[in-house]
């Protein structure tokens, strides 16, 4: 018979931080941030309680790693002073619509991933001061990232007559918000690929006037057969 695979204790210790974020994710998920419990969480990864606060200290900066390991879509969060290779996509776009078309596929990719997160991060941030600061700097590093952004698409294509850096950066953090991508996916229903097509256009438009759109930009990504069509929606 082969012999069982040994493991190190690294591996076996990231194993057991993946299971704990995991069993977290699902939990907060579920139950919410108040009513779910380090005790809780501990017993859905099949750990002592105090591997749990060993690992985490406390469950505002658990929650924290979660949401940060969630929005990587990996097991380990992306440091926060490394750019997103995604990022690093869009700043050597050829164009100025394809910068907007691979943010609007990758940003997207991050919402999808972390909306469900977005209530318990929301009741958090009103009981926990170290996730209110969490979740501050993560708007601050989405605030550079778009401002990243718009600094691409003003030196690839000038941006439409009348309208500055800043406040084209308004513009794109308010219509590339949370806000707006829960509002349009979740109350109205809208397909994810619909929701980007029209955010995709909507961009264009705001940051450029009134363009053709470029047909081969978006033809690799999600969303392609999406531009200039009929909204689909998902039904209950």
């Amino acid at each position: 018979m082969p012999e069982p695979v040994k493991t190190s204790r690294a591996d076996r210790a990231r194993q057991t931080r993946s299971r704990m974020l995991a069993s977290a994710r699902e939990l907060f998920i579920a139950r919410g941030y108040a009513d779910t419990t380090m005790n809780q969480i501990a017993a859905e990864a099949g750990v002592a309680v105090q591997t749990v606060y060993y690992t985490f200290r406390t469950k505002g900066q658990l929650l924290c790693e979660v949401v940060e390991v969630t929005a990587a879509g990996s097991d380990e969060p992306t440091p926060p002073p490394e750019p997103a290779a995604w990022m690093q996509e869009v700043v050597a776009a050829r164009s100025g619509q394809r910068a907007i078309a691979l943010a609007v596929e990758h940003g997207t990719g991050i919402y999808e991933r972390v909306a469900m997160l977005w209530p318990a991060v929301g009741a958090a941030t009103a009981l926990d001061s170290s996730v209110d600061r969490f979740w501050r700097d993560v708007t601050a590093r989405r605030r550079a990232g778009v401002g990243r952004l718009v600094a691409t698409v003003a030196q690839l294509d000038r941006l439409r007559p009348g309208l500055d850096v800043e406040t084209a950066t308004d513009l794109v953090g308010v219509l590339f918000g949370q806000d707006v991508f829960r509002a349009v996916t979740q109350d109205a229903r809208w397909s994810v690929p619909s929701y980007q097509a029209w955010l995709f256009s909507t961009l264009v438009d705001q940051l450029l006037g009134h363009r053709d759109l470029e047909s081969d930009v978006t033809q690799d990504l999600s969303f392609g057969g999406m531009v200039g069509g009929p909204v689909t929606r998902v039904r209950m």
